[in-house]
């Protein structure tokens, strides 16, 4: 115990199973399950305090003692199946006290300062085995025997505009899992599928996305963060460009919970994505997204649509309209040939069941995604182009709008997305009042030309593919809810009412 320990509330590790012992003689049968143990214990305070933490075998528990007396106090329960991301981070040189961030359901983000003698790498080792088990560990793939998805040279030299565009290449993956795995960042199952390396590293293995941040001069203070496969809701993935541009992209977006921000030129939720940038001829960007497709989406062939292949073999005949064109709305064309041109983008298990197409971009409705083709650059006929990908269960809600008369001509697609994307932009002016918040990719909107697009076909399609279980039964009806019609001819006396004292007021 310290003073500084004491002003920053750094909590100091004690004996597990003595204070095991302790929570069960006092509350017999009532705290801990009989077969929960727990592993790690801390005390607040540099161990003078009066809360307590603990990492079970089940849950992360935490004794908080409130008021001035402390008699009253809550306990905390985190139960490891409602953790979405966790975090550890050592000591610096200057910043001596390590920290637990642990990001679930429900509660948000809750954080835990230790004293420098905490042994953070033990506790990611403990989490990394109670977190990541089951689904957290994202869908089961089946990559390439000989190169899986590719592999770095493990070359990390940076020139200087890498370094001003922060731009990541891509490293020998089996060299830095030799490395990891001794120390225990890694489980002995895990397997290291891609790595990229710039001043931290990001990696993505069979079990998690792991993001490996280096901080400070010295590079003494590091931040190990996890990250579950389920947590990523969508992705895009953006080519490289011309001479300025030389650098691809990834982008993942997350719903994990985090403080709410309202601060101008700031995202809401600071968690909501994470964008790397790779050096060009450095990262293989199509294996990336390739990985992650598998990883998200599964290997599993999905059931046909009833209403997808309605458009196979139509002919498009362009828009036909300039108002269509410089508003641009998207018509159907053929999803076969649409198919036949992205192929690379799909799985090999994924196949194309609606196809549309604006004055330059695409989308297409996969069995598994919705993929937004985004052509950049003068009349799209640049280098670079993005690919944005929004697996179904990342749609909450959608809505379907008719077109309407005179100058609004265009019918609507309007999605809703399960992640926080909303961005607070800056005030032009200092009396100018906030601006409304932007969404982002938190909601899409897509319109379409009205005599080019059946919408209805549209709203068949996605009722479907929203209401099935894993893309191949539809959902059961609401279990308990019973609809009746009542036949009986009237001046029939109605069944006796559940209550028997409301007889009387019923006529």
């Amino acid at each position: 115990m310290g003073i500084i320990d004491i002003v920053g509330n750094n909590a100091a590790q004690i004996d597990a199973a003595e204070y095991e012992q302790k929570v069960r003689e006092k509350y017999p049968s009532a705290l801990l399950q009989p077969d929960e143990r727990i592993v790690f214990a801390f005390k607040s305070l540099g161990g003078s305090g009066r809360d307590h933490y603990m990492l079970t075998t089940k849950r992360l528990l935490i004794k908080d003692k409130m008021g001035i007396t402390g008699k009253q106090i809550g306990y905390k329960t985190i139960p490891y199946t409602s953790v979405r991301a966790f975090s550890l981070e050592t000591c610096g040189s200057l910043d001596t006290d390590s920290e637990m961030k642990v990001y679930a359901r429900g509660i948000g983000t809750v954080s835990v300062d230790f004293n420098k003698n905490v042994d953070v790498l033990a506790i990611h080792r403990f989490l990394s085995s109670v977190v990541i088990q089951g689904k957290a560990a994202g869908e089961d793939y089946v990559a390439d025997a000989a190169s899986g998805y590719g592999n770095g040279s493990g070359d990390a030299s940076t020139g200087i505009f890498d370094l001003l565009g922060s731009n990541y290449a891509q490293i020998d993956k089996h060299e830095l899992e030799s490395r990891l795995k001794p120390s225990g960042v890694l489980l002995p199952q895990e397997k290291v599928e891609l790595a990229f390396k710039l001043e931290g590293t990001h990696i993505m293995t069979s079990l998690r996305i792991l993001k490996i941040d280096v901080q400070g001069v010295t590079g003494k203070k590091i931040e190990y963060l996890t990250i579950l496969w389920p947590s990523i809701r969508g992705f895009s993935v953006e080519t490289a460009g011309n001479i300025l541009d030389r650098d691809s992209e990834l982008t993942l977006y997350f719903n994990l919970p985090s403080k709410e921000c309202s601060s101008e030129g700031s995202p809401r939720n600071h968690r909501t994505r994470m964008k790397i940038d790779f050096r060009d001829g450095q990262a293989d960007i199509f294996a990336v997204q390739r990985f992650i497709s598998d990883k998200l989406l599964g290997p599993d062939t999905m059931a046909p649509s009833e209403h997808g292949g309605a458009m196979a073999g139509y002919n498009d005949t362009g828009s036909g309209s300039i108002l269509a064109w410089l508003g641009d709305d998207s018509r159907m064309v053929d999803p076969r040939e649409a198919e036949a041109q992205f192929r690379f983008i799909l799985q090999s298990c994924e196949s194309v069941e609606l196809a549309f197409k604006g004055r330059r971009d695409m989308i297409l409705f996969t069995t598994k995604r919705i993929i937004f083709v985004d052509k950049q650059g003068l009349f799209g006929i640049g280098k670079k182009t993005e690919f944005i990908s929004m697996p179904y269960r990342t749609i909450t809600t959608f809505s379907l709008r008719s077109a309407g008369s005179f100058v609004d001509k265009d019918s609507e697609l309007c999605l809703w997305l399960d992640f926080d994307d909303v961005f607070y932009p800056r005030r032009s002016n200092e009396d100018d009042p906030p601006p409304p918040p932007i969404p982002r990719r938190s909601y899409l909107e897509i319109d379409f030309q009205k005599d080019k697009v059946d919408i209805f076909v549209v709203h068949r399609y996605l009722s479907e593919r929203l209401m099935r279980v894993s893309g191949h039964k539809m959902k059961p009806g609401p279990c308990g809810v019973m609809i009746e019609c009542n036949d009986a001819p009237p001046g029939t006396k109605p069944p006796d009412p559940f209550f028997p004292f409301l007889a009387s007021y019923l006529p």
